[in-house]
């Protein structure tokens, strides 16, 4: 078949651009959208022909083979496992990280400006979806949410935050290269290219590069409302990364030592803000050795000593007056004092940590003082004043800390997201342990995890027995140390053989990706894999951009 058509636009050239647009900017708004267009990229490629310079290009490029090896160890862990719908429902998962790298290894790679309006692309993308969370956030949506991560309305928070952290690091790329290479000298938009003499585009240039700049911002200061650690942690050590990058390649001695001092330094300011707070945490408020008896209208308190539970200092169990509470609370509320809250858990006690977080007694009076504000959170199920100010991060700190503390003392981690994952991850080594070499095959994961939750008898409810939520702990769950040690070669090996781990955005893509792979089963859904494969795929075998 004929691949250039009849008119010039009307390419497959075009055609690629298109697809690949439309599967960068579908990736964070919709995960149906972004299947669809990994099929019609496939179909696309099978329908150009040109398989001779195809299968040139793919002998010629041995990267290539390597990458596919991860789906060659997940045929063979198909001969051990047992649940075999599973395991091919796993390999159908992981069908991208098998074509991806096979397309765009196997075309013509798309030109830096090309990649440009595709990463630009994918960053307008990424802001449209926060635009959607903000509304939320600011109560212009369809209705209330209890929690953060409700506001992600397209695909799971943490895979959210981890495309803006990439958002970010291309932004900044074309921030401070506003040429779209490298090297390249700055000018402005419309001058001429110092090396082709061509036309520049309107999106190069310095003022374009300053137009850039608020967006960048924003991204960041909306990573921070989100409140994903995650997101978070992978911006910050993706920053310094960076910053470590670029001072070490100064010649100026003193600039040099001045980046290093400082990277050095962020990490201690953090550990000595985080000690702070968990002493804060850990400091009792009350004045355990004179408790009052009885409250002011004459009721008397009930003091519960072995609840050693705190919120901002104070002890949850003391001062406890259920029948004022019971009548105070039921005045100023639709929700019963006995009933639920709108998470689902005891409005009581919702109430009675709240009541404790402002240092208030739990009684009549205290109820008194809570303000519309205050009665609106607890119904919505927020036990800490703190909620007053969603928004701040320490209150996403207060909240781990918080968990951790209550897990130490034996409770229930069911729906707390970090004692969960501390949970997933006793229980996942402890599978691994079993089965180091080979793992437990393809599709018995799911299986092992939930025969190991009861032998181990977790406190996990069974709708929060999940799997391990580290990536690297599932692939040795799954295939063992041999298997482990294939798929790692097979993700990092391409980028050597291609020489790309100097590129910028494989760096500060693998860095977003390895980051995740601690604190997610990226590549055990949909919307993870599609990520991983397609920026894979592109910054690896797609582009020679530096």
């Amino acid at each position: 078949m004929n691949p250039d058509f009849r008119y010039p636009w009307l390419s497959f050239r075009n055609a690629y651009l298109l697809v690949m647009l439309v599967m960068l900017g579908s990736l964070p708004l919709s995960k149906y959208v972004a299947s669809a267009s990994q099929i019609i990229l496939v179909a696309l490629w099978l329908v150009e022909g040109r398989f001779p310079e195809k299968w040139k290009r793919f002998r010629e490029r041995p990267a290539i083979w390597v990458s596919i090896l991860i789906v060659a160890v997940l045929l063979i862990g198909m001969l051990w496992t047992r649940d075999i719908a599973f395991g091919f429902h796993d390999l159908k998962l992981k069908l991208p990280l098998l074509l991806l790298p096979i397309v765009f290894g196997t075309i013509p790679q798309v030109t830096h400006k090309e990649l440009r309006f595709l990463l630009l692309g994918f960053v307008l993308a990424v802001f449209t979806g926060t635009l959607f969370s903000l509304s939320i956030m600011l109560g212009f949506g369809p209705a209330d949410y209890t929690s953060d991560r409700e506001t992600s309305l397209f695909i799971s928070h943490i895979r959210f935050a981890l495309m803006i952290d990439l958002a970010v690091f291309i932004l900044f790329y074309y921030i401070v290269n506003p040429g779209g290479k490298m090297g390249d000298r700055d000018v402005k938009t419309g001058a001429r290219d110092v090396k082709t003499g061509d036309r520049r585009s309107p999106l190069q240039g310095r003022s374009f590069a300053f137009r850039l700049l608020p967006f960048a911002v924003y991204l960041i200061v909306f990573l921070f409302l989100l409140k994903s650690l995650t997101g978070l942690v992978v911006l910050i050590l993706g920053g310094m990364i960076l910053a470590l990058r670029w001072g070490l390649k100064q010649s100026d001695l003193m600039v040099k030592w001045f980046v290093v001092v400082s990277v050095a330094t962020l990490p201690l300011l953090v550990a000595v803000y985080l000690s702070d707070q968990v002493s804060k945490f850990a400091t009792v408020r009350d004045n355990l050795e004179n408790l009052d008896r009885v409250t002011a209208g004459g009721t008397v308190y009930w003091h519960d000593m072995e609840n050693r539970m705190t919120e901002n200092g104070y002890r949850v169990g003391l001062y406890q007056c259920e029948p004022e509470m019971r009548d105070a609370w039921n005045k100023r509320s639709n929700l019963k004092y006995d009933g639920l809250d709108h998470k689902n858990q005891e409005l009581k006690y919702t109430l009675i940590r709240y009541l404790t977080s402002l240092g208030l007694r739990k009684d009549a009076y205290g109820v008194s003082q809570l303000s519309e504000q205050d009665v609106s959170l607890i119904e919505k199920g927020f036990a800490n004043s703190l909620y007053r100010q969603p928004k701040r991060l320490r209150v996403r700190i207060y909240e781990t800390i918080w968990e951790v503390d209550q897990y130490r003392k034996g409770a229930n981690p069911s729906g707390h997201s970090v004692t969960q994952r501390l949970e997933y991850l006793k229980t996942g080594w402890a599978i691994f342990l079993d089965h180091p070499w080979i793992g437990v095959g393809t599709g018995d994961t799911r299986d092992s995890f939930d025969q190991k939750y009861t032998e181990l008898q977790s406190r996990l409810d069974p709708a929060w027995r999940l799997r391990a939520h580290n990536q690297f702990l599932s692939f040795l769950i799954a295939f063992g140390i041999i298997g482990f040690i294939l798929i790692m070669t097979s993700l990092i090996l391409p980028a050597i053989l291609e020489k790309r781990f100097g590129s910028y955005f494989v760096l500060m893509f693998f860095i977003t990706a390895m980051l995740s792979f601690l604190n997610e089963d990226t590549l055990e859904t949909q919307a993870g894999v599609a990520f991983f494969a397609v920026f894979y795929a592109l910054f690896v075998f797609g582009t020679d951009e530096k």
